[in-house]
């Protein structure tokens, strides 16, 4: 993991770039002088680009790490030991931060959404990161994501007062992201790059295997989505090809970054010398721009005078010569409040430049003003400790990083409308534990609250399905309001589905033994746990079912007998793989964690939250009023 420098009040990127069509530069920008003597241009404009209601997706492809921190008044030099002031461990990653950033501003387009692909081990360190990207707006699929024989990737970052970091890391399962399983995943999501105000943006880095990488690339560019290369940490060795140079629209390299890709010294990227590196990289080919961050020197932009510049009022201060690019300055909005703010931590300060440029741009923002905007953003994030948790949120954002439409994004502002569910159960603590599931943190804000109501309903007959929506559509009848009912099953296969709904009352006459005697003489106990939720949108409105199942066998009782048939059912051992559990407990020798990530009541519930989250609207427009 490598991070650019801090954003301080005084500081800014640098934004070197080709001309590209139907870029407008901006009122917001605050344009300086420099001392350099570069050929440049200074512009002052009246027109301001805002985009419409529309959006394309941010894919960000790139590592997942667990951060380590620790604080020190200094860092250590090569054999010295020092006494750290504070240690605090986080999520991190340069793939995960900047999809975090991307998602936490609340510009991405709602329908959208930012999705994250990567790799994490297959353990709890692993799952609660994904959780975490999850709980941030940030899709992204666990099964897919989690590789077994792999740690979770690892940063050790060291920060001092001042701001300055050093890091170390362990890549572990990053590196396991294959190119094969990249161009798969962007071929899925990636339906068409769309037009300039509702584009695809792949955001890329280099934490994961280079060759997956350019795959990255390579895929969205045939998808005609934008794509954006921070080559960080750039590999020891490795250098940009006419492979890579033809398939990066933005090139994002901090000072280290340039020279390596120049085949220069970190001593040589200073005054005309970065210009000069950053055209050479230009006319290798890179196809939009290339932004270089300098840190705490500030930024320049740097752009070849194009047969497309579009400028409707301007000055000009300009050196005569034959240069065929002009160097601009550029910052975070004058007007942004946080600028009095001291600098705290540049830990992922980079990190959220780049993800908050392709959040705007996803949107059509110019990129000039794109680049401003996410300058804010960064020099927010470096007023607070941390990567992921310094980034600000959409409703912390100042009115001159904000869209002029405001659209919620994945991980903005909930909808001012909600509505409710009646869940019918009497049971106050069974409605407390499904309001915790249903709002969980694994995803999009679900809009709907959750209320109870006791019915004596008709005992039915059928499958579990027949009576799960025989009861939905009844309940919806009598409450004249949306409701969610909740039934449970154990069928086995033997007996073609029974004792199915009838469990409890089989249950209660024959107890544990006698449900495994039911099954002598069959030679088959196979078994499957089933719990079907069932949720109507109001009375005479369509019933939708969500079944969650879990395989597994019917075997003499085992565990705490208090918990219904819990000891006689043991999963299959294909399940608990799934969940990377013990094998060979019943549901009762399970801990409450383990039973969860494996039971048909948590998998019927994912599926029922999923859904309010990605068809809130509809259903809120199918609610009586």
């Amino acid at each position: 993991m490598y991070l650019h420098r801090a954003v301080a009040s005084s500081s800014f990127f640098t934004l070197v770039c080709s001309a590209a069509k139907g870029i407008t530069t901006i009122s917001a920008f605050q344009y300086q002088t420099h001392h350099l003597h570069l050929s440049r241009r200074r512009h002052h404009f009246t027109s301001l680009m805002m985009t419409n209601g529309n959006g394309g997706k941010v894919v960000v492809v790139g590592s997942i790490n667990q951060d380590l921190t620790t604080y020190s008044q200094s860092l250590p030099a090569p054999g010295e030991t020092l006494l750290g002031t504070d240690f605090v461990t986080s999520a991190g990653g340069k793939g995960a931060n900047q999809a975090v950033a991307a998602s936490s501003i609340g510009v991405v387009c709602k329908e959208s959404g930012v999705h994250m692909i990567g790799r994490v081990g297959k353990d709890d360190m692993g799952r609660g990161l994904l959780k975490g990207l999850r709980s941030r707006g940030v899709s992204n699929d666990e099964k897919e994501s989690m590789v077994a024989g792999e740690h979770t990737g690892v940063a050790s970052i060291n920060v001092s007062s001042s701001g300055q970091n050093t890091i170390i890391v362990a890549p572990g399962a990053n590196m396991a992201l294959s190119a094969i399983d990249v161009d798969s995943s962007l071929t899925t999501l990636l339906q068409n790059g769309g037009t300039q105000s509702q584009r695809d943006v792949v955001l890329v880095q280099l934490e994961i295997a280079p060759e997956t990488a350019l795959q990255a690339l390579q895929t969205a560019t045939s998808k005609s989505a934008l794509t954006i290369l921070n080559p960080a940490p750039a590999p020891k060795g490795w250098k940009l090809t006419q492979d890579w140079y033809s398939n990066i629209d933005i090139l994002i390299p901090n000072e280290s970054e340039l020279a390596s890709l120049c085949g220069a010294s970190v001593e040589e990227v200073t005054g005309e010398g970065e210009e000069a590196m950053a055209r050479a990289l230009l006319e290798k080919g890179v196809r939009t721009a290339v932004i270089v961050t300098l840190g705490e020197r500030g930024a320049m932009i740097v752009r070849r005078k194009g047969e497309n510049e579009t400028v409707e009022q301007s000055t000009t201060d300009v050196n005569d010569d034959d240069s065929n690019h002009e160097t601009i300055m550029i910052s975070e909005p004058a007007d942004l409040p946080h600028q009095a703010l001291p600098v705290v931590d540049a830990v992922g300060a980079g990190d959220a430049f780049c993800g908050a440029l392709a959040a705007y741009l996803s949107r059509g923002v110019k990129l000039e003003q794109a680049s401003s905007m996410a300058c804010g953003v960064a020099s927010m994030s470096v007023r607070k400790r941390g990567a992921q948790e310094s980034y600000p949120m959409a409703q912390d954002l100042p009115e001159c990083l904000q869209l002029d439409n405001k659209q919620q994004s994945s991980a903005g502002e909930e909808s001012e409308r909600r509505g409710t569910i009646t869940f019918v159960t009497g049971n106050k603590n069974k409605l407390l534990e499904v309001q915790r599931l249903i709002s969980s943190d694994q995803g999009k804000t679900v809009p709907f609250d959750l209320t109870n109501a006791k019915l004596d309903l008709p005992e039915l007959q059928g499958s579990p399905e027949e009576i799960a929506r025989e009861k939905c559509k009844t309940a919806a009848n009598l409450l004249q309001s949306a409701v969610m009912t909740e039934d449970t099953s154990l069928c086995f296969h033997a007996l073609n589905g029974l004792p199915g709904a009838y469990i409890k009352w089989f249950l209660d006459g024959l107890g544990h033994d006698g449900l495994n005697k039911m099954l002598q003489g069959f030679g088959d106990n196979r078994a499957y746990a089933q719990t079907i939720i069932a949720f109507s949108p109001g009375p005479g409105k369509e019933v939708h079912l969500f079944d969650g199942r879990t395989e597994g066998r019917i075997v003499p009782p085992r565990g705490s007998l208090d918990f219904g048939w819990d000891p006689i059912f043991e999963p299959l051992e294909e399940e608990c793989e799934s969940g990377d559990i013990d094998k060979g407990n019943t549901y009762a020798e399970m801990t409450k964690d383990d039973k969860n990530k494996i039971s048909h009541r948590s998998r019927s519930f994912e599926k029922f939250r999923q859904y309010l989250a990605t068809s809130s609207d509809e259903i809120l427009k199918g609610m009586n009023p």
